[in-house]
């Protein structure tokens, strides 16, 4: 068994899974309960208003 890269060292979730990898390809944008990539909530809306304004988010 891999070694888990949660805190607590418990076994990786599927969705746990999902977001370490996401964070290791270098996604920095939003990510919803289930380790995926969160195109819809609010923020992820705001994210998307803020880069087309231009703005840098880091965030």
């Amino acid at each position: 068994m891999a070694k888990s890269r949660r805190f607590d060292g418990k076994p990786e979730t599927a969705a746990d899974k999902r977001f370490f990898d996401l964070r290791a390809s270098g996604y920095t944008g939003p990510i919803d309960q289930n380790g995926n990539k969160d195109t819809t909530s609010e923020s992820a809306i705001l994210r998307r208003m803020a880069q087309r304004r231009g703005e840098h988010v880091d965030w």
